[in-house]
């Protein structure tokens, strides 16, 4: 029988859990969320949104579904950024999700 070694850090689990799928660590995907806004540009960051790591790929949001299609055309430097940011190979793919806006 295996002794009992006590609650672990709910932090520690999720780290294990992600890096056995391949997953960056929680810090590189708050980080690639924080600084989004700088790593692309104000500009850019008001219609692609990071929203996600799953695995090795970056989940973004746009608005429009025009914009949906430029993504593709950038993903090779946005991923060239990501891993400028957080190390290379980490981040191997960005899939696109379009969300219309609601509201007014």
């Amino acid at each position: 029988m295996k002794p009992d070694r006590g609650p672990v850090p709910i932090r520690r689990s999720l780290e294990r859990l992600l890096a056995g799928m391949g997953a960056p660590q929680i810090d590189d995907t708050m980080t690639i969320i924080e600084q989004w806004p700088e790593m692309v540009g104000a500009r850019l960051a008001e219609r692609i949104e990071a929203v996600a790591v799953s695995g090795s790929e970056l989940l973004v949001a746009v608005h429009d579904p025009a914009w949906a299609s430029q993504v593709s055309w950038l993903e090779a430097q946005l991923l060239e950024r990501i891993g400028d940011l957080i190390g290379p190979g980490k981040i191997t793919s960005v899939r696109v999700r379009v969300q219309p806006r609601t509201g007014p």
